[in-house]
């Protein structure tokens, strides 16, 4: 239940985090966010939807610069502009925790034939069970308190599912493309077409990996993966490749997200 527990923990700090912090954070320290973490975004259109320190905190999230394994962005925004004595040492006890475990692995495997299979292992599901057991419970406790209570329960709740399946879909979209990269070749170009990639960025991705196919093909999926919704990612990427004539790796992604349909 390792994973749970950081989950846990993670969400818990990030809230604490954004009460301390949002009083600090006008518009004009939110625009010097926004350009500071702007190339690593790389989106206008994204960047124009912050509108508050937590809209911001949750794009860093969809991007990737930001998990529960990794709160720079955090100490960064603490120590630029809060300057609290009590912040910063929840980050540092987050930190020092997170230091004494493990490292959490994308997903287990099993081979069947040349074909690896990622399947849920009992420690993800149970994960997933104890994170509805206590959303169901928090709810039951607070079902005698006034309404305005339980629907800033039911809030809260509801952003914390809402993070769990975001963490659940970035280790399906992950385990996806270990699956496929090494099997793409020289099929990538036209895949990456079909997925919206522009030509501009295939070319940068030829460039910087002149002779690695293995490699050219990786980094096109980061790509797609990061600029992607998260809800139809799986479905452009099985029409992709089929329009891409790799019918053998379409009907992979679609074992693979059957076998973690509940994700």
């Amino acid at each position: 239940m390792e994973e749970q527990k950081m989950f846990e923990k993670y969400i818990l700090l990030c809230q604490e985090f954004l009460n301390i912090a949002e009083p600090f954070i006008d518009s004009d320290i939110l625009n010097q966010l926004k350009c500071n973490y702007a190339h690593e975004i790389d989106s206008k259109r994204k960047l124009s939807q912050i509108k508050n320190l937590k809209t911001f905190i949750r794009l860093l999230e969809k991007r990737d610069i930001m998990s529960y394994s990794n709160i720079k962005p955090l100490w960064y925004i603490s120590k630029k502009y809060i300057h609290k004595s009590d912040l910063e040492s929840k980050l540092q006890d987050y930190d020092s925790w997170l230091k004494t475990l493990s490292p959490l692995p994308w997903c287990n495997v099993y081979q069947s034939g040349e074909i690896l299979i990622p399947s849920l292992t009992s420690e993800s599901i149970c994960s997933e069970c104890a994170c509805n057991s206590m959303l169901s419970q928090l709810s039951i406790e607070n079902s005698s308190k006034p309404f305005n209570n339980n629907l800033q329960t039911l809030c809260c709740n509801s952003d914390q599912r809402e993070q769990y399946n975001f963490y659940k879909r970035r280790k399906l979209q992950e385990t996806v493309i270990l699956q496929i990269k090494d099997r793409l070749g020289r099929s990538w170009r036209d895949v990456a077409r079909h997925l919206g990639i522009t030509e501009c960025e295939i070319d940068a991705v030829q460039s910087k990996y002149p002779y690695d196919l293995k490699e050219q093909s990786y980094e096109i999926l980061k790509i797609y993966i990061s600029q992607s919704d998260i809800k139809q990612w799986a479905i452009t990427l099985i029409h992709a490749l089929e329009k891409g004539r790799r019918r053998d790796l379409k009907e992979l992604v679609e074992q693979l997200i059957f076998k973690n349909k509940n994700i």
